[in-house]
């Protein structure tokens, strides 16, 4: 490998605007509510996502008062490895590039700059994964230049995937001008591109490099439009023992398998991934066999369904009975039976994400979640059995949701067993199977502001509120990260029982939110302070 840095690649930041937020006058939140209900506490003036509460409990001072070398002690769900940059510096790395990766920038942007000064033509790609809008990103680059005016920028990674999918190559023209982003990669499965591109970049010769957008005297050029196979596929395994990983955490994301055998009509992944990909149990082991001999303790399956087929997921249990991991990954709780749930358990399970959405039998069959609420309940029952800790979400709001079925995932949450729930509205993404279907349930609009014969986006919002309001003994979590969050306080060292004790005030701190009495947390604090230092 290089001395000299080839590529930096930053994997995440946050997205959610929480200084923004908390200058938003505080006796006007009616205004601006369904930014921060059930997702922030309000506390010290400011809103703050959960885990800044266990910053301000341990440590007297919230995230963003601290210096970067301060941030990267403290609890942020970005400091926690992603997969998505590990992957894609994997094939350089294993090509003798010296790519380095930049985990959370707002924890580590100091150590970006001084990367980047090292380097007498500074590159650095972003993956845009975690982004959901232009604005933000132009932000980010923004943020760069102040201090590397000389960066050059890459840009791929989900968000790309997706505004090229929808509207066309073409689209990117704009923003990568706009932002002065000098290459962009819109494939779904974008390492190959990457490393065709470095191994190119200083030729500017880039007619062997698929899937690429960029400028040549002003022009905007595109090249070949290519499906590639998912890197898991390849025979190179990610060298996880030279990959830049935060110091501070014993965890790593992986997957065993890309795509998705089901259909659910609310989901684009399907589409995007092009079936299913399934990677042997040799790539798998490999990857084990490089991890334990690091100081690596927890792992976090992300694939989309790692129980099914359920053969493979057999094998994939008895490979980790040879190891001494603790995991926690996605799963379907309706394949799951007593003999599988206690093969889990005993390979190390910790905890699970159950994507059960609805528990109402029409609903899932207007979603094609190939499951019935039975199935549902017997699943978890398995789980629980083996103290295995669930999490369920739930969408409000898809396509024929009524009162009735929003009765059904009442019912479940308060019957089943489950350990934690979140609950979002239904999001329509007009590339998602549903929209086929769009004109027999009355479906318009985009993302978060739709109406159908049944219900609106407004009244989904409503709705989510009343479901939160009646539930009391079920714990909620954030939807966009709760098996992370989990996740990440375990690798924190907490226990399930303290976990449970100071989620269940912060939701208490939640109810004092909703009902507009912002001020009155001293004593709760208090009380949750008293919990996490027990």
């Amino acid at each position: 490998m290089n001395d000299k840095i080839d590529l930096i690649i930053i994997g995440k930041f946050e997205t959610v605007d929480y200084k923004g937020y908390s200058q938003l006058p505080i006796d006007r939140i009616d205004m601006y509510k369904d930014l921060v209900q059930l997702r922030t506490v309000y506390m010290d003036g400011g809103f703050h996502h959960f885990l800044d509460i266990f910053n301000k409990a341990k440590y007297g001072r919230y995230y963003e008062q601290s210096n970067y070398a301060e941030k990267r002690e403290m609890y942020n769900i970005w400091n926690l490895p992603s997969l998505n940059p590990a992957l894609a510096v994997s094939p350089m790395l294993n090509q003798g590039f010296n790519c380095k990766i930049i985990n959370n920038l707002d924890s580590e942007f100091d150590i970006l700059v001084e990367w980047a000064q090292t380097m007498e033509q500074p590159r650095i790609a972003i993956s845009s994964t975690f982004l959901l809008s232009w604005t933000v990103i132009g932000k980010l680059i923004k943020k760069i230049r102040m201090e590397v005016n000389n960066a050059t920028f890459i840009i791929g990674g989900a968000f790309i995937n997706d505004q090229t999918a929808i509207k066309g190559v073409s689209t990117l023209e704009k923003p990568l001008r706009k932002y002065n982003i000098s290459y962009a990669i819109h494939s779904y499965n974008s390492e190959r591109d990457l490393l065709n591109l470095m191994q190119q970049i200083e030729s500017n010769d880039f007619s062997d490099v698929n899937n690429l957008v960029y400028f040549k005297e002003d022009k905007f050029c595109s090249t070949k439009e290519q499906w590639n196979s998912p890197y898991i596929n390849e025979k190179d395994i990610p060298p996880w023992n030279i990959i830049d990983l935060p110091k501070n955490n014993k965890t790593i994301q992986l997957r065993s398998s890309s795509g998705c055998t089901f259909k659910c009509s609310f989901c684009t992944y399907p589409v995007s991934s092009k079936g299913f990909h399934p990677a042997e149990m040799d790539y798998l082991k490999a990857q084990l066999d490089i991890i334990k001999e690091m100081n690596i303790e927890n792992l976090i399956f992300i694939d989309d369904t790692p129980n099914f087929p359920t053969p493979r997921f057999i094998s994939m249990l008895e490979l980790l009975m040879r190891y001494n991991f603790r995991w926690y990954s996605f799963i379907r709780c309706q394949y799951i039976n007593d003999d599988i749930a206690r093969m889990m358990k005993e390979s190390g399970c910790d905890g699970v994400y159950l994507g059960i959405e609805s528990a109402n039998d029409q609903i899932l069959k207007n979603m094609k979640k190939a499951a019935t609420g039975k199935k549902y309940m017997q699943g978890v029952e398995y789980l629980k059995r083996y103290d295995i800790t669930t999490f369920a979400a739930f969408i409000i709001g898809f396509p024929g949701e009524t009162s009735e079925s929003i009765r059904s995932n009442i019912d479940f949450i308060k019957d089943s067993g489950i350990d934690y729930y979140s609950l979002k509205e239904f999001w329509y993404a007009p590339n998602a199977p549903i929209s086929e279907k769009a004109s027999k349930f009355g479906l318009e609009g985009f993302g978060n502001n739709w109406k159908h014969n049944t219900m609106t986006s407004q009244e989904a919002s409503l709705v989510k509120m009343d479901v939160f309001n009646e539930i009391n003994n079920c714990v909620y979590l954030d939807s966009d990260s709760g098996l992370w969050y989990l996740t990440y306080l375990r690798d924190q060292n907490y226990e399930w029982k303290t976990i449970e004790k100071a989620q269940k005030v912060i939701v208490e701190m939640l109810r004092l939110d909703n009902q507009n009495k912002h001020l009155q947390k001293k004593e709760i604090l208090e009380e949750f302070t008293k919990i996490i230092h027990a």
